[in-house]
């Protein structure tokens, strides 16, 4: 009787250690199986975001439109499948249905900029929404919004309707610039017009000269713009070193830029100088274009700065004129204008953007951001002193509003660890000084909850990652 008690509570014990050592296989199981889930995830994201983003690149030489733009990405959802409109402004709206699994999700709507003048820098975080829209593991119903946009001004955001934005969305706006941030709050911004009225008159010195710099990237200003080439203000340097060493000109034409919120990408300076100060003049202009040209495979790679003679004009400025143009150029603002002293972020920033000297009158066009509306203030306040001072018509043309977003919720909450689960980094908020759609998209319903994600190449696919993994882990939590 005894060995027979003896010989179960022995065979329980071993019933029962099975169970635990078939359990604990199970769990390492799971684990393992959850871990190669995830790096077949990303390895699936990095191939293909690769193809996304190269497609949009080898058709880049038929995007020089936005109505090209706008006819690829509704030809694009025509051939997969997705269900796609247009609006009078532009903006192309693709939709995906929720799943059966994913019927109590929170929608998900991705604002996602294109602009055929931005088109490279564009095409990163249009490459992440197509994939997204694609390839979005069957969650909850999302919409992704390709807004139209003419050099940042965020037109197309402007126009939207407000019934995308319904109280319990969840609202990525997508921007591309150098530095890559995910944003709870982004600056806002006001754009500038000066304005000089010139006399053109025949010139009086004899050898004319082209100096170019080309070649940069039209961008947006953002964080990174103490590391950026302002063509503009580099001749215009030029302009006063000339002056310094007593070499005389006049301004044939200066011209620079294409939009008024992004970097200019070149500019063209026509002087005409003393012949009897050629030699100087050449030996100045072999010492910075190959200062310059030395350094842009780090500052500026891509980029040539070039001067030739050329055939004499038939009028320039007024040198009177020009003096006051070169003045006023050197007290405009331009580059960081404040930083925090206790942190060191930016606060304000100030980008001369385009210059022409067309005709009898000579236009500037500047845009300013910061992340203190009484700060821009100030900067409005300084712009239009300076032009008082220079006789100089001033005008502001355009403004954005700041944006400041909600902090600590279960959307941010969950993004940060979609993006843990994409990258195993613990992610941050950090301020975008320059404007977003997120400003607008705010306007249209305070109460939907917004983050918004500055895309620059080094970050597109955990971004794109993080935004798979949210979507996959959008369930709340009793459905789980």
């Amino acid at each position: 009787m005894i060995n027979k008690k003896i010989t179960s509570v022995v065979l329980i014990f071993f019933l029962m250690a099975a169970a635990a050592l078939l359990s604990a296989c199970g769990t390492t199981g799971s684990a393992k199986t959850e871990t190669t889930s995830q790096e077949d995830l990303t390895s699936k994201i990095s191939s293909k975001i690769d193809a996304y983003t190269t497609d949009l690149m080898d058709s880049r030489d038929s995007m020089k439109s936005n109505r090209a733009i706008c006819r690829y990405l509704q030809n694009w959802a025509k051939s997969k499948g997705i269900h796609s409109e247009t609006d009078s402004a532009g903006n192309v709206i693709m939709s995906v249905s929720s799943s059966k699994k994913y019927k109590d999700a929170a929608p998900v709507v991705i604002v996602c900029p294109y602009d055929y003048l931005e088109f490279d820098n564009y095409s990163r975080p249009v490459a992440m929404a197509l994939y997204t829209i694609k390839n979005n593991e069957s969650t909850g119903k999302l919409t992704v919004i390709f807004t139209r946009e003419d050099g940042h001004d965020l037109s197309g955001v402007k126009t939207l309707n407000k019934k995308y934005f319904t109280d319990d969305a969840n609202v990525f706006c997508l921007n591309a610039a150098d530095q890559g941030l995910f944003s709870l709050k982004s600056g806002a911004s006001s754009t500038y017009r000066f304005t000089q009225s010139v006399r053109r008159v025949s010139p009086t010195l004899t050898k004319a000269y082209k100096i170019t710099i080309k070649g940069l990237s039209a961008t947006q200003p953002d964080a990174q713009i103490s590391k950026a080439t302002n063509p503009i203000t580099r001749l215009e340097s030029l302009l006063v070193s000339l002056k310094n060493r007593n070499i005389s000109y006049e301004i044939a034409s200066f011209r620079g830029g294409e939009n008024t919120n992004l970097y200019a990408a070149s500019a063209t300076l026509t002087i005409v100088i003393d012949a009897n100060k050629e030699k100087s003049f050449l030996d100045k202009m072999q010492e910075v274009t190959e200062r310059f040209n030395e350094d842009k495979s780090k500052m500026h790679p891509g980029a040539t700065y070039t001067y030739k003679e050329v055939d004499l004009p038939s009028s320039v400025i007024r040198r009177s004129d020009g003096s006051r143009l070169v003045n006023f150029m050197y007290t405009l603002l331009d580059g960081v204008y404040e930083k925090d002293e206790d942190s060191g972020d930016l606060v304000s920033i100030n980008n001369v953007s385009k210059i022409d000297t067309s005709g009898s009158r000579v236009q500037i066009s500047s845009v300013a951001y910061s992340l203190s509306e009484t700060n821009l203030k100030t900067i409005d306040t300084d712009a239009r002193t300076l032009c008082n001072l220079s006789d100089i018509k001033f005008s502001k043309t355009g403004s954005v509003p700041m944006w400041t977003g909600k902090e600590d919720t279960e959307f941010t909450k969950n993004v940060a660890s979609a993006y843990k689960k994409t990258t195993g980094k613990t992610l941050s908020y950090n301020d975008s000084v320059t404007s977003t759609s997120a400003s607008y998209v705010a306007q249209k319903n305070s109460k939907c909850n917004i983050i918004s994600i500055t895309l620059n190449e080094n970050i597109l696919k955990d971004c794109t990652g993080t935004m798979i993994n949210y979507l996959i882990n959008s369930l709340p939590e009793d459905d789980d």
